[in-house]
């Protein structure tokens, strides 16, 4: 009985290794299959954006009172052409949040229109961030996507910080800003 159980024992092992074997082997054969880093091209690597720009604030509508906080939309535009990685236009709309102590919650999306780095399209921008009633100074973070044209593959992440200030000819307010971060042509 002690050698037919010993017996068993080795031949179900055996099995399992030869299993286990077989495994292995399959994975190995279906990754040389797949092609080489040099045959698919080389990576895209992501590449340094930075720049001024300067927005155009209207009110969409005028501002209401929601408990203590104040809502605020906006129809954005630019009043001067954005320079630096990313050269042209943007339109949007932009809700702020202004709360009783003056700072503010925001966040927007809009339409650019123009080049990155000499290649042009379009492609859609979407920010969320903070401020200061009082000062006026605001700190954004961009996320950029979903591009036209030879933007198409672009994705962007950007820091900004600006002022709003007194208006400019057609805004209600306007701004102006810097931004950094990078940008990444997907193949």
């Amino acid at each position: 009985m002690c050698m037919k159980t010993y017996y068993s024992f080795n031949r179900d092992r055996l099995l399992s290794h030869l299993l286990t074997s077989f495994c292995a082997l399959a994975a190995a054969g279906a990754l040389l299959t797949l092609p080489s880093a040099e045959a698919v091209g080389p990576r895209a690597r992501p590449e340094p954006a930075s720049g001024e720009f300067f927005p155009c604030f209207n009110y969409a509508g005028p501002p209401r009172q929601v408990g203590e906080n104040l809502i605020i939309t906006f129809n954005i535009s630019n009043w001067r052409t954005s320079t630096g990685t990313f050269i042209g236009s943007a339109e949007g709309t932009e809700l702020d949040v202004v709360h009783r102590d003056g700072s503010i919650t925001l966040h927007g999306t809009g339409l650019f229109t123009g080049s990155v780095n000499g290649r042009s399209g379009t492609f859609l921008l979407s920010y969320e961030g903070i401020g200061n009633a009082v000062t006026g100074h605001e700190t954004l973070h961009f996320t950029v996507g979903h591009g036209t044209g030879d933007l198409a593959g672009l994705h962007a992440e950007l820091t900004a910080e600006g002022d709003i200030g007194a208006s400019n000819p057609g805004c209600d307010l306007s701004g102006a800003g810097t931004y950094n971060g990078w940008i990444l042509f997907a193949p």
